[in-house]
């Protein structure tokens, strides 16, 4: 998956079905005239190999994802499964869990190959668990995967990497080229002649990732010391994939700067 998808994008999708899940409590709750808060996540490791585990991009993507879970939903949950979890799994929860509050903690079940499924039959009716988890549910043709209303994960074909995709910055002949070494940065400033001014900009890189944001000072305050003010947050965008976009009106007059 973080061979086909920009990590920012990842991260949207993630939200979305956080948000889906509320929905389908909220769908729940007015259908059947209940007041149920909470919702029962399971996340299956069988595939988890150790190069996934240590992988850079996969640990930020955990750290990330559970900050935010912790940030925003963590009383939307009743309990968190981890089945099949292998020595690899514990790589990644020995990170996790050092910035994870207690209560949250103790939500968070780890299994590996066995006894988890008697264990979701505590929380979950044995008519609503899929058969596949231990359950009695089906497709409605005896499919125990309950394809019909469950998407399975699966391996993301080479041909949609996004490495394949062509360097269109890189092939354009008006496109300016810098060099960026590591630890290092570069600064571009452009003078706001009139107000209300639309600044735009498109950037990618060969490799890696990069910090990107954008300030502004007045023209007032064009010879003083004052400090620029950040327009646009200091945000780290991966962009070796395809180039980063934005647009930002300038309502004053004054200088804006590429940071």
């Amino acid at each position: 998956t973080i061979n086909s998808v920009k990590i920012e994008d990842y991260v949207k999708f993630s939200i979305q079905m956080l948000e889906y899940d509320t929905d389908l409590l909220n769908q729940h709750n007015k259908e059947f005239g209940t007041k149920a808060i909470h919702g029962i996540h399971i996340y299956n490791f069988e595939n988890l190999t150790f190069a996934k585990a240590t992988h850079k991009t996969v640990m930020e993507l955990a750290l990330h994802f559970c900050r935010m879970f912790q940030d925003n939903y963590p009383e939307r949950v009743k309990r968190i499964y981890h089945i099949n979890a292998s020595f690899y799994h514990s790589l990644i929860m020995s990170i996790t869990k050092s910035f994870l509050a207690s209560p949250l903690l103790k939500k968070i079940l780890c299994f590996g190959t066995d006894g988890w499924k008697q264990e979701l039959l505590k929380d979950i009716d044995a008519d609503v668990l899929p058969a596949f988890l231990g359950g009695n549910r089906t497709d409605p043709d005896g499919n125990p995967m309950c394809n019909t209303f469950i998407i399975h994960g699966q391996i993301v074909p080479e041909r949609y990497y996004l490495c394949n995709s062509e360097k269109r910055l890189f092939n354009s002949p008006d496109a300016k080229k810098i060099t960026v070494s590591r630890f290092s940065k570069e600064e571009k400033t452009f003078k706001v002649k009139e107000a209300d001014s639309y600044l735009e900009w498109a950037f990618e890189t060969m490799n890696k990732d990069i910090e990107f944001s954008v300030y502004f000072k007045d023209k007032s305050l064009e010879n003083s010391k004052k400090e620029y003010v950040e327009l646009v947050p200091k945000q780290r965008i991966n962009t070796f994939y395809e180039p980063e976009e934005g647009l930002l009106k300038c309502e004053k007059v004054g200088i804006c700067k590429y940071a």
